[in-house]
């Protein structure tokens, strides 16, 4: 598949504000351990794809002031994402989301007149470089070189076909749990006019204990990282591309019975066995497989487990910030591509996620166990079918898409509730052309047994 860049026409540049007086005049959030963890990762980079049949005039006059006036609404509550972190002043490690008022979020206008907008939207092989461009680019401005910037928006219009709203979320102000919660906000204060008041965040951050200094332990390890890594180690290669596979119920539910059967065959104890572990452990066994991973090897699959309600005292749900643990599971290679390889990861996922708050206790130890894995693909998450994307309507209907294209970067799999069907998980994961072909037989050869 040819790599080539979306003929884009940006139509305007512009910053979007909570409005007057409605913000502190000035506030700072300091980051906790959960926070600092992601200084390393790129930008969390969602793409919403919106059927909308009108020309772009309609679109400028009629939609772009409701989308621009309800963001404006919705950042007074979620004002962070206005502004930007930097390490505090008069301190050599202290980070801290810094808002000023007038802080605001840059928001694009561009326009795609190439038709293709039903083909970007679709499940089946897309070219990661002409998604790319449909995101938002989170760029310094201003005099304070030191201000990183959080949040972004670039809205793409497509001519009487669709539009589509891209976002970029710099990882260290929330996770995405709480991105989610502010697009369900924006969003249904555009349907309705009126600020959502259903989720307000929490910004304490004394909700948050941290009795063994793991902040200062994870600033100095990321520092480290960041001096190591090469630069550009997150661009997107341009010979990648994105699909989307979906487990419908029926599939999940043999999935289940399979694993659970094969399970007690062996007496291999008890673990968690739900609708993400068995869809995670299909997906990992196929990974190996189309990464040609040396059978001699072990792999690992990396998941981020929200833990506000699993820690004491719990957290509330609206905590704005980073509230995750990173949960690790390994197997040997010639385990999960064996026959029944799908059994052995689900054991070693199960196992892993069942208690992610007893991780915490082990969190030194996260980065040193990714480097044993050095020069092996490691598979992660990026997403939930708990967010419930496919929710998020700004009045034009629900997305016939949702895509978080910031996983091709990182090589993570994106995950989300299907948007056909309750019940039912779509996983987007991008490779090479000729992995993708076998990723793409594995995946489906697996499920056809299944019917039989």
């Amino acid at each position: 598949m040819a790599s080539t860049s979306l003929p884009l026409k940006i139509m305007e540049t512009s910053r979007v504000a909570p409005p007057p007086g409605t913000t502190p005049n000035c506030a700072s959030l300091p980051f906790t351990f959960f926070d600092v963890f992601w200084i390393i990762l790129p930008p969390v980079e969602r793409l919403f794809f919106y059927p909308y049949c009108h020309p772009t005039t309609h679109f400028l006059s009629s939609l772009l002031p409701s989308l621009k006036r309800s963001l404006s609404l919705a950042l007074a509550t979620y004002y962070p994402l206005a502004g930007s972190y930097r390490l505090k002043p008069g301190t050599d490690n202290k980070l801290e989301h810094y808002y000023n008022e007038g802080d605001a979020v840059p928001f694009t206008v561009a326009e795609c007149v190439d038709g293709r907008f039903e083909d970007l939207a679709s499940d089946h092989e897309r070219d990661v470089s002409q998604l790319d461009c449909l995101v938002p680019l989170l760029l310094k401005s201003g005099d304070d070189q030191e201000l990183k910037p959080v949040f972004a928006v670039q809205v793409t219009v497509f001519p009487d076909q669709g539009i589509v709203i891209g976002t970029s979320v710099n990882h260290t102000v929330c996770d995405g749990s709480t991105s989610m919660q502010f697009m369900h906000t924006w969003a249904e204060t555009c349907l309705s006019g009126i600020l959502s008041s259903s989720r307000v965040p929490v910004f304490d951050r004394s909700l948050v204990f941290d009795p063994s200094n793991l902040y200062s332990f994870f600033y100095s390890e990321t520092q480290d990282m960041l001096k190591s890594a090469p630069k550009g180690v997150f661009k997107p290669r341009l010979d990648l591309v994105v699909a989307t596979f979906t487990f419908r119920q029926w599939h999940i539910q043999r999935l289940k019975q399979l694993v659970s059967t094969k399970a007690e065959q062996r007496k291999m104890g008890s673990f968690h066995c739900s609708t993400i572990v068995v869809a995670f452990a299909y997906i990992w066994s196929c990974f190996v497989q189309a990464k040609g991973i040396d059978s001699s090897k072990r792999a690992c699959i990396g998941i981020a487990a929200d833990v506000r309600a699993r820690i004491q005292p719990p957290i509330p749900e609206e905590y704005f910030g980073n509230c995750i643990a990173i949960c690790l599971a390994s197997a040997n290679v010639a385990d999960l591509i064996q026959d029944d390889g799908i059994v052995m990861a689900a054991e070693a996922i199960g196992k892993a996620v069942a208690q992610p708050s007893e991780r915490l206790k082990v969190a030194r130890n996260w980065m040193r166990e990714y480097a044993a894995y050095a020069g092996v693909p490691v598979l992660t998450v990026a997403g939930s079918p708990k967010f419930r994307a496919y929710d998020v309507d700004f009045g034009f209907g629900r997305p016939m898409k949702v895509e978080i294209i910031s996983a091709t970067k990182t090589g993570a799999m994106s995950v989300a509730e299907s948007r056909d069907e309750q019940g039912s998980v779509e996983i987007g994961i991008s490779f090479p052309k000729d992995e993708m072909d076998c990723f793409k037989k594995c995946f489906s050869d697996g499920l056809k047994l299944l019917s039989e």
